[in-house]
Protein backbone atom coordinates (compact mmCIF):
# COMPACT_ATOMS: atom_id res chain seq x y z
CA UNK A 1 0.00 0.00 0.00
CA UNK A 2 2.55 2.16 0.66
CA UNK A 3 4.30 1.33 -2.91
CA UNK A 4 0.89 2.51 -4.56
CA UNK A 5 0.31 5.49 -2.92
CA UNK A 6 3.86 6.98 -3.69
CA UNK A 7 3.27 5.98 -7.51
CA UNK A 8 0.16 7.36 -7.23
CA UNK A 9 1.67 10.67 -5.77
CA UNK A 10 4.44 11.17 -8.90
CA UNK A 11 1.89 10.22 -11.07
CA UNK A 12 -0.27 13.48 -9.68
CA UNK A 13 2.78 15.55 -8.67
CA UNK A 14 2.69 19.17 -10.20
CA UNK A 15 5.99 21.37 -10.25
CA UNK A 16 5.44 24.13 -7.87
CA UNK A 17 7.11 27.77 -9.14
CA UNK A 18 7.75 30.66 -7.09
CA UNK A 19 8.34 34.07 -7.94
CA UNK A 20 8.49 37.34 -5.64
CA UNK A 21 5.81 39.02 -3.76
CA UNK A 22 4.78 42.28 -5.42
CA UNK A 23 2.32 44.18 -3.25
CA UNK A 24 0.75 47.86 -5.01
CA UNK A 25 -1.70 50.13 -3.49
CA UNK A 26 -4.95 50.45 -5.31
CA UNK A 27 -5.68 53.52 -4.22
CA UNK A 28 -4.28 56.42 -6.69
CA UNK A 29 -3.41 58.30 -3.27
CA UNK A 30 -0.54 55.98 -2.35
CA UNK A 31 0.38 54.52 -5.74
CA UNK A 32 0.39 57.66 -7.69
CA UNK A 33 -1.49 56.01 -10.90
CA UNK A 34 -4.71 57.60 -11.81
CA UNK A 35 -3.72 60.23 -9.11
CA UNK A 36 -4.51 63.55 -11.12
CA UNK A 37 -8.49 61.72 -11.96
CA UNK A 38 -9.36 60.85 -8.45
CA UNK A 39 -8.11 63.94 -7.22
CA UNK A 40 -10.11 65.77 -9.72
CA UNK A 41 -13.53 63.71 -9.20
CA UNK A 42 -12.85 64.54 -5.53
CA UNK A 43 -12.95 68.38 -6.46
CA UNK A 44 -16.15 67.73 -8.23
CA UNK A 45 -17.73 65.91 -5.58
CA UNK A 46 -17.11 68.51 -3.08
CA UNK A 47 -18.05 71.35 -5.41
CA UNK A 48 -21.29 70.05 -6.28
CA UNK A 49 -22.42 69.26 -2.72
CA UNK A 50 -20.99 72.70 -2.13
CA UNK A 51 -23.45 74.25 -4.61
CA UNK A 52 -26.46 72.21 -3.53
CA UNK A 53 -25.79 73.79 -0.01
CA UNK A 54 -25.42 76.96 -1.56
CA UNK A 55 -28.68 76.35 -3.78
CA UNK A 56 -30.66 75.13 -1.03
CA UNK A 57 -30.18 78.24 1.28
CA UNK A 58 -31.22 80.52 -1.49
CA UNK A 59 -33.99 78.67 -1.94
CA UNK A 60 -35.07 78.49 1.52
CA UNK A 61 -34.46 82.42 2.02
CA UNK A 62 -36.20 83.23 -0.74
CA UNK A 63 -39.29 80.82 0.45
CA UNK A 64 -39.34 82.47 3.65
CA UNK A 65 -39.09 86.53 2.00
CA UNK A 66 -42.05 85.48 0.17
CA UNK A 67 -43.85 84.45 3.17
CA UNK A 68 -42.78 87.56 5.05
CA UNK A 69 -44.18 89.72 1.88
CA UNK A 70 -47.39 87.82 1.80
CA UNK A 71 -47.69 87.98 5.53
CA UNK A 72 -47.02 92.18 5.71
CA UNK A 73 -49.27 92.29 2.27
CA UNK A 74 -52.42 90.57 4.89
CA UNK A 75 -52.17 92.70 7.73
CA UNK A 76 -55.23 93.90 9.30
CA UNK A 77 -53.91 97.66 8.58
CA UNK A 78 -53.42 97.12 4.89
CA UNK A 79 -56.38 94.94 4.25
CA UNK A 80 -58.07 98.52 5.04
CA UNK A 81 -55.71 100.29 3.21
CA UNK A 82 -57.13 98.20 0.15
CA UNK A 83 -60.41 97.95 0.95
CA UNK A 84 -60.53 101.84 1.96
CA UNK A 85 -58.33 102.64 -1.95
CA UNK A 86 -61.16 100.12 -4.29
CA UNK A 87 -64.28 101.79 -2.53
CA UNK A 88 -62.48 105.17 -3.33
CA UNK A 89 -61.92 104.27 -7.34
CA UNK A 90 -66.00 102.96 -6.92
CA UNK A 91 -66.61 106.15 -5.74
CA UNK A 92 -64.98 107.78 -8.40
CA UNK A 93 -66.11 105.42 -11.53
CA UNK A 94 -69.93 106.22 -10.01
CA UNK A 95 -68.91 110.43 -10.28
CA UNK A 96 -67.95 109.80 -14.00
CA UNK A 97 -70.55 107.98 -14.77
CA UNK A 98 -72.65 110.76 -13.14
CA UNK A 99 -70.81 112.98 -15.37
CA UNK A 100 -71.18 111.15 -18.82
CA UNK A 101 -74.51 110.23 -18.19
CA UNK A 102 -76.15 112.40 -16.03
CA UNK A 103 -79.20 114.50 -16.85
CA UNK A 104 -78.79 117.81 -18.82
CA UNK A 105 -78.13 120.09 -15.54
CA UNK A 106 -75.45 117.54 -14.02
CA UNK A 107 -74.17 116.51 -17.46
CA UNK A 108 -71.08 117.22 -18.63
CA UNK A 109 -69.76 116.84 -22.54
CA UNK A 110 -65.91 115.45 -21.40
CA UNK A 111 -63.51 115.42 -18.56
CA UNK A 112 -60.39 114.15 -17.53
CA UNK A 113 -59.17 112.37 -15.01
CA UNK A 114 -55.78 111.09 -13.91
CA UNK A 115 -54.86 107.85 -11.90
CA UNK A 116 -51.70 106.46 -11.13
CA UNK A 117 -50.33 107.51 -14.28
CA UNK A 118 -53.53 106.67 -16.45
CA UNK A 119 -55.78 109.15 -18.06
CA UNK A 120 -59.05 108.68 -18.56
CA UNK A 121 -60.77 111.25 -21.16
CA UNK A 122 -64.71 110.49 -21.24
CA UNK A 123 -66.19 112.61 -24.61
CA UNK A 124 -70.00 112.94 -24.56
CA UNK A 125 -71.83 114.35 -27.92
CA UNK A 126 -74.83 115.63 -25.67
CA UNK A 127 -77.06 114.69 -27.65
CA UNK A 128 -80.13 112.57 -26.92
CA UNK A 129 -80.43 109.15 -28.65
CA UNK A 130 -76.94 109.39 -30.59
CA UNK A 131 -75.23 106.08 -31.41
CA UNK A 132 -71.97 107.89 -30.88
CA UNK A 133 -73.07 109.57 -27.52
CA UNK A 134 -70.29 108.89 -25.09
CA UNK A 135 -66.32 107.54 -25.59
CA UNK A 136 -63.86 107.00 -22.76
CA UNK A 137 -60.47 106.07 -23.45
CA UNK A 138 -57.91 105.34 -20.85
CA UNK A 139 -54.45 106.10 -21.74
CA UNK A 140 -51.27 105.07 -20.16
CA UNK A 141 -48.30 107.37 -18.75
CA UNK A 142 -46.81 106.73 -22.32
CA UNK A 143 -49.96 107.96 -23.86
CA UNK A 144 -50.77 104.79 -25.37
CA UNK A 145 -54.49 103.44 -25.38
CA UNK A 146 -55.21 100.67 -22.65
CA UNK A 147 -59.20 100.92 -23.11
CA UNK A 148 -61.20 102.57 -25.88
CA UNK A 149 -65.11 102.37 -25.32
CA UNK A 150 -68.14 103.27 -27.41
CA UNK A 151 -71.18 104.13 -25.32
CA UNK A 152 -74.88 105.06 -27.40
CA UNK A 153 -76.58 107.14 -25.17
CA UNK A 154 -80.28 106.46 -25.25
CA UNK A 155 -82.56 109.16 -23.13
CA UNK A 156 -85.75 108.55 -22.94
CA UNK A 157 -88.67 110.86 -21.49
CA UNK A 158 -87.38 111.96 -18.11
CA UNK A 159 -85.02 108.79 -18.28
CA UNK A 160 -81.27 108.76 -18.49
CA UNK A 161 -78.87 106.55 -17.42
CA UNK A 162 -77.90 106.39 -14.21
CA UNK A 163 -81.68 107.73 -12.99
CA UNK A 164 -83.13 105.64 -10.25
CA UNK A 165 -86.57 105.90 -11.57
CA UNK A 166 -87.28 104.92 -15.29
Amino acid sequence: MKRSSILFLTLFAVPAYAGPVNFHFHSPSFSGVGASGHYLTIENLETSRKQAIIKKAEDEAKALELELEYELANTPIELFRKNLESRFYTALAKNVIENVFGTDGTRQDGGTTVIDGYTITWTSTGTNNDADGTTLTIKDANGNTIYDYTMPFQEQEGWAFGDVEG
